[in-house]
């Protein structure tokens, strides 16, 4: 039977505490917000959002399982409405990316971390990188693998057992939100780059207007699919921390598929009919292919140097 004592220090052991600062909640802290029965909790220390409870590594295979990338006749899903249809968007935003990085650094060695379906990784092959990914979905990577004939692990980077500094640069396009340790991915990334490696990195920004003033309907406050919710500050915080000089930072938006656009939408007002009629209306239709360039400026890119 435990004493009082013991419960005590079974309970402080239990909180959780920031993945950034390491500081634990205050006791009888309320959550920032519960969304679909997930707890979401603001650091006192240092602003850092993220999820009271974490998913282990087993359920990661279940939540970004086929269904995140494909969404179910009927089904109302935070993930994508069909990501391999989109394959053209993908690339005209990897594209850019292939661009800002080559402005900073030669062609080399580069680890794409969540690669999914492996767009960048093609785009930037085809500009004479080495590539190689890794990403959590055995979906994804295995479509890499089997249609793109990419080198892409499927598991968890942290796990990777990569030489140390054996890149010269890695990316983490729309990744560190997902991740069940930021701390130790920003780690990990330090550890295979080489010195003067380039870190390159977008995730949603939780200090932007769209994002305050939206508050917990924020279309990246999906706590389901998403662990962590960065600010830049929060992201500079990290990046001092585990060896990186920040070289730019920026919100460049995208192209996204109109059937993305309402489909994100509809995640925002579930409950709105008009929409659900909408997301059907262009999902079987070509005009749901349309591309559209659109920036909310909620959704930050980085690229630090490796000191």
């Amino acid at each position: 039977m435990s004493t009082g004592g013991e419960a005590a220090i079974a309970a402080e052991a239990s909180r959780p505490c920031c993945n950034l600062c390491h500081a634990p909640l205050a006791r009888q802290q309320q959550p920032r917000w519960v969304k679909e029965g997930f707890a979401i909790y603001e650091c006192g220390a240092c602003g850092l959002l993220f999820r009271g409870d974490l998913p282990s590594h087993q359920e990661l295979l279940s939540i970004y399982g086929q269904d995140y990338f494909l969404r179910p006749a009927g089904a109302n899903s935070e993930g994508y409405a069909d990501y391999l249809s989109d394959e053209a968007e993908h690339r005209l935003t990897a594209r850019r990316r292939v661009d800002q990085l080559e402005r900073m650094a030669g062609r080399g060695r580069l680890l794409d971390v969540g690669s999914a379906a492996g767009f960048f990784m093609d785009e930037a092959r085809t500009r004479h990188w080495d590539v190689r990914g890794i990403d959590v979905s055995p979906e994804m990577s295995a479509w890499a693998r089997d249609w793109l004939g990419l080198d892409v692990a499927t598991g968890a980077f942290q796990l990777t057992s990569y030489p140390r500094g054996s890149f010269d640069a890695v990316t983490m396009w729309d990744y560190i939100e997902h991740s069940i340790d930021p701390a130790g991915d920003f780690a990990k990334a330090a550890e295979v780059l080489r010195p003067g490696g380039l870190l390159l990195l977008s995730t949603g920004d939780a200090a932007a207007p769209v994002a305050r003033l939206s508050g917990q309907r924020w279309h990246l406050l999906t706590p389901r699919h998403h662990n962590f919710f960065f600010t830049v500050e929060t992201l500079r915080r990290y990046l001092r921390e585990y060896g990186f000089e920040p070289l730019s930072i920026g919100h460049p938006g995208g192209r996204y598929s109109l059937r993305y656009v309402v489909h994100k939408l509809g995640t925002m007002a579930p409950r709105s009919r008009a929409l659900r009629k909408l997301e059907a209306f262009t999902s079987e239709r070509p005009l749901g292919d349309r591309s559209l360039r659109l920036n909310l400026f909620d959704i930050v890119t980085v690229a630090a140097r490796k000191v």
